[in-house]
């Protein structure tokens, strides 16, 4: 990969992490919600810690709390998302497009894009190169905080 396919290839993949994060706070909030679920009332006199907090409560507040992120990073996500997808749309080439978007919105694995063209990998890494180099010109000069 040359310096201004890896260039590239950080930006559009800027989310990925941020994606993984809103995953695992999604999967966080569902325990939350699972233990809260075996709960038959909400009872503010019940206190069943030996700290004198009452663990209900508690269990509201952080999933109040996660709800509350993992709606500023969803719309956080979905922003860039756009940003992406519009430097990807200034591509002419329609499967160099469609290979962009499936690995850097779609967050496909480079084996299930290509799949989608019926290409073996090392064909796939050869057609994400060439998207890269059509792609690069449009990525903006920014700084790539990892």
């Amino acid at each position: 990969m040359t310096d201004e396919q890896y260039h590239a290839h950080s930006w559009l993949s800027r989310m990925w992490n941020a994606e993984v994060e809103i995953n695992q706070l999604v999967f966080k909030r569902g325990k939350i919600l699972d233990d809260l679920s075996g709960i038959g009332k909400y009872d503010a006199e019940y206190i069943p810690t030996q700290n004198g907090e009452n663990s209900t409560e508690s269990k509201n507040i952080e999933y109040s709390l996660l709800c509350e992120k993992i709606e500023k990073k969803s719309k956080h996500l979905s922003e860039e998302n756009c940003r992406t997808h519009n430097v990807i749309e200034k591509v002419d080439n329609t499967m160099y497009r469609g290979l962009l978007e499936a690995i850097y919105i779609n967050r496909l694995t480079l084996p299930q894009a290509g799949k989608l063209y019926n290409y073996e990998l090392t064909r796939t890494k050869f057609y994400r190169n060439k998207a890269l180099d059509a792609v690069s010109q449009f990525i903006p000069q920014e700084v790539i905080v990892e």
